[in-house]
C-alpha cells in the first residue's frame, strides 16, 4: 500500500490477475530400444534424425528403434526422447602413465559401444605455456584409409593441479564431446604437514592373535605388518611395530603423529607413520577403534621442502602418440522385456523417462520381434507407466500375430489404464537401406507416432489421427492387405487398422484406444478424446501452480475462473469442441460448492472442468432415394 505523506497525486499499479495458460506440447515421442551407440538408461532429446545419427549411430539391423526413429521423423515427428538399452557392452578406456612408468590417468569414451576404438590419444609437453609442468590432450579419429588419422578435439595447457583452472579432469570433462576423464592410482599434490591425496585402499583388520596386512610404500615397496595381540598395552606397542616392518622393507620411517589416552592404557588412539623415499611423500595411518578394530590406510601425495608443488613434471602423464585403447569398446546386445522394462528405483530401461520434464508418446519398437507371450508383461508396464505420467503408449504387437489371433492378444491389455493405450494392425513393409532397399515388415509405431505430430500441428490433438489425409510416409505397403470386411472385423474390438487405398495409399483407417471395444462401452474409446483430455490434465496442472498456498476465498476461485476459462475459450474458438457457444462447449466452475468450508478448513480448492469431446465420424451413413414422378 502506498504511504500518503504529501499532498500530490499518487499512482499505483495493480495486478489484473490474469495468469495465462499455456497448452502443453502434444507429440514429444519417447523411444525406448537398442541403438550401435549412446549412452545407457539415459533419456536424450533430439529434434532431428541427424542428430539420432550423430549421437547414436544411425540404422542398424539389429535395432528396431532406429528404424522407428526414422520413420517417426519422415512422418512428421519433430521431437524425440531416446532411451539406449543394451547389455553385455565395453566402453573404450585408455590408461597412461607418467614418467615413472606408474598409471597416473584413466581416459574413457564418452559412452560405450565399438565407435570408440577408432579414437587415438595423444599427450603433449611441448607447445604449452609451461614446458616443465602442463601437457596438451589430443583426441584423434582413424580415417577411412585405415592408417591416417585426423584430430577432433585438443586441450591445451592442462594441469595436473586440482586448485588450478587448468585442471585437466575438469576442462576435459566439461568441454569434450569424446572423451571422460580422471586420476588413478598414485595422487598428485600435497601440502606441508599432511597428505591431500586421493585414498588407494582401505583394509578392515579384526583384532584377532596375529593379524598381518600387506602395504605398498611408494608404490613398489611392500611390507607385511604384523598386528600384536588385542588389546594392546598402549599405542606405543603398535607404533613400535609399525616402525619396525618398515625399517626391515628398507626404508626410513618418521612418526608424524602419536596419541594415546592420558593413561597410556588401551583405547581410542591414532599413528601415522610417513616416509619420504625417490621423491615421493608416502604415508600409513593406523587407527585403533574403542572396540579394538583397526584400519589401514595408503596414501601418496608429494612434498617439497614443506611447501606445496604444482605441476611436477613427473606427475603428469607421459609423452604419448597416437595410442590405441587399453580396453576396447563393444556396443553389447539388445535386451529382454526385463531390461527394457527397467528399475524405477534405478531409472533404468524405460523407467529413465522419469528424468524428463514431459513426453506424450511412448514407443517400444522391439515388442515387434518377440514371440510366446514375451512381451505382455512389458506392454503391461508400459501402459500403467504411461497413465501414471499423461503419455500415450503405441503398442506393437509381436509380428507373428495374425489376423485371427490379433484380437486375442489386444484382449489381454484392457484394463482401465489401457484408455492411454493403441494398437495397429497389420505391421508396415518398410524399404531397408541396409538391405538393398528391398522391402522387410517393420513395426508401425514410429510411423504411427510421426503421424500422431503431424495431426496435432495441422489439425490439432482433437482431430483423429486416420482418414484419408492420414498418410503413411515411406510405408511400401502392408503385411496383410485388410478388405473391408476384414476391417469390420478388428475395428469393434479397438484394433485400428492400417489400409492401402489405390488413390490415397497407406493410410492410417482406426482411431481406437485399447479401451475402444463396443462391449466395454468405455467413455474414452477413441484415441482423440484421450490425447485432448490429457493435453488438458498436463496444461491446467502445469497452469495453476501458482494457486498453491494463495488465499482460498472468492478472489482467489474468481482468478481461477477468469484463467481457466481464457484458456477453454481460445480452444473452443479453434473448434476443439462440439457446440455452437462457449456455454455448451465447456464450463468452469470453482466458488463455494465446489469448495466447501470443510475444504477450506482442510486447505482444499475445487476446480471442476468440463468439456464436450468432438467424437470422430467413425461411420458415415449416406442414404440415396429415388424421388418419385407424377403417378
Amino acid at each position: 500500500m502506498v504511504q500518503v505523506t504529501y499532498p500530490g497525486v499518487y499512482i499505483v499499479e495493480k495486478s489484473s490477475g490474469v495468469r495465462t495458460i499455456t497448452g502443453v506440447a502434444t507429440s514429444i515421442a519417447a523411444f525406448v530400444g537398442y541403438t550401435r551407440k549412446g549412452v545407457p538408461d539415459k533419456a536424450v532429446t533430439i529434434t532431428s534424425y541427424s542428430d539420432f545419427e550423430r549421437g547414436y549411430g544411425g540404422l542398424d539391423r539389429d535395432s528396431p528403434l532406429s528404424y522407428a526413429v526414422r520413420q517417426f521423423f519422415s512422418n512428421g515427428g519433430t521431437q524425440a526422447i531416446i532411451v539406449r538399452v543394451a547389455i553385455n557392452f565395453q566402453t573404450t578406456t585408455w590408461v597412461i602413465d607418467n614418467a615413472a612408468g606408474a598409471d597416473i590417468v584413466r581416459i574413457t569414451a564418452s559412452s560405450p559401444g565399438r565407435w570408440g576404438n577408432d579414437l587415438r590419444i595423444a599427450i603433449q609437453h611441448t607447445g604449452t605455456r609451461n614446458p616443465d609442468a602442463d601437457f596438451n590432450l589430443v583426441v584423434s579419429r582413424l580415417q577411412a584409409d585405415g592408417v591416417s588419422y585426423a584430430p577432433v578435439e585438443i586441450h591445451r595447457n592442462l594441469s595436473m593441479n586440482d586448485r588450478s583452472d587448468s585442471y585437466f579432469a575438469s576442462v576435459v570433462n566439461n568441454n569434450s564431446a569424446l572423451v571422460t576423464t580422471e586420476i588413478v592410482g598414485a595422487p598428485v599434490f600435497a601440502k606441508a604437514g599432511y597428505a591431500i591425496s586421493k585414498e588407494i585402499t582401505t583394509i578392515p583388520i579384526v583384532s584377532t592373535p596375529n593379524n598381518t596386512i600387506g602395504v605398498t610404500l611408494d608404490g613398489t615397496s611392500s611390507f607385511v605388518l604384523t598386528i600384536p595381540d588385542a588389546p594392546w598395552a598402549t599405542i606405543a606397542n603398535l607404533a613400535a611395530k609399525v616402525n619396525t616392518a618398515i625399517a626391515t622393507a628398507g626404508l626410513t620411517a618418521d612418526i608424524e603423529a602419536a596419541e594415546t589416552k592420558p593413561d597410556g592404557t588401551a583405547g581410542t588412539g591414532a599413528l601415522k607413520i610417513s616416509s619420504k623415499t625417490a621423491g615421493r611423500f608416502s604415508s600409513v595411518s593406523v587407527a585403533r577403534g574403542s572396540t579394538g578394530g583397526l584400519a589401514a590406510k595408503l596414501g601418496l601425495g608429494l612434498l617439497n621442502g614443506g611447501r606445496e608443488v604444482t605441476g611436477a613434471a613427473e606427475h603428469r602423464p607421459a609423452v604419448i602418440g597416437n595410442t590405441a585403447p587399453t580396453i576396447v569398446g563393444e556396443d553389447g546386445d539388445r535386451g529382454g522385456p526385463v531390461n527394457l522394462e527397467g528399475s524405477p528405483s534405478a531409472k533404468t530401461g524405460m523407467y529413465a523417462l522419469l528424468d524428463v520434464d514431459l513426453f506424450n508418446i511412448l514407443c517400444i519398437p522391439e515388442t515387434f520381434d518377440m514371440s510366446g507371450g514375451q512381451e505382455a508383461a512389458l506392454v503391461n508396464a508400459a501402459i500403467v507407466f504411461c497413465h501414471e505420467h499423461r503419455a500415450f503408449f503405441i503398442a506393437d504387437a509381436p509380428s507373428n500375430r495374425t489376423l485371427s489371433n490379433i484380437a486375442s492378444w489386444a484382449g489381454g491389455f484392457s484394463q482401465l489404464q489401457a484408455v492411454n493405450a493403441a494398437t495397429y494392425f497389420p505391421p508396415l513393409r518398410l524399404p531397408d537401406p541396409l538391405d538393398g532397399n528391398r522391402p522387410r515388415p517393420f513395426a508401425p509405431s514410429g510411423t504411427l507416432a510421426g503421424l500422431y505430430a503431424r495431426t496435432d500441428a495441422t489439425r490439432g490433438v482433437w482431430k483423429a489421427p486416420a482418414g484419408i489425409d492420414a498418410s503413411l510416409n515411406g510405408v511400401l505397403g502392408l503385411t496383410i492387405p485388410l478388405n473391408d470386411r476384414e476391417n469390420g472385423l478388428i475395428n469393434p474390438l479397438g484394433i485400428n487398422a492400417l489400409r492401402d487405398f489405390p488413390a490415397a495409399g497407406r493410410v492410417a483407417w482406426g482411431a481406437r484406444t485399447l479401451r475402444g471395444n463396443d462391449a466395454l462401452g468405455d467413455e474414452y474409446k477413441y484415441i482423440p478424446i484421450r490425447r485432448l483430455a490429457l493435453f488438458l490434465e498436463e496444461s491446467l496442472y502445469r497452469g495453476t501452480q501458482w494457486v498453491v498456498f494463495e488465499p482460498n476465498d472468492e478472489p482467489l476461485w474468481a482468478q481461477i475462473r477468469l484463467n481457466l476459462g481464457a484458456f477453454m475459450n481460445g480452444l473452443f474458438r479453434q473448434g476443439a469442441f462440439q457446440g455452437k457457444t462457449p456455454q455448451e462447449a465447456y464450463f468452469v466452475k470453482c466458488d463455494k460448492e465446489t469448495t466447501t468450508q470443510a475444504d477450506r478448513n482442510l486447505g482444499i480448492v475445487n476446480i471442476l472442468v468440463g468439456f464436450a469431446p468432438l467424437k470422430p465420424a467413425e461411420f458415415v451413413v449416406l442414404t440415396i432415394q429415388q424421388i418419385a414422378g407424377d403417378l
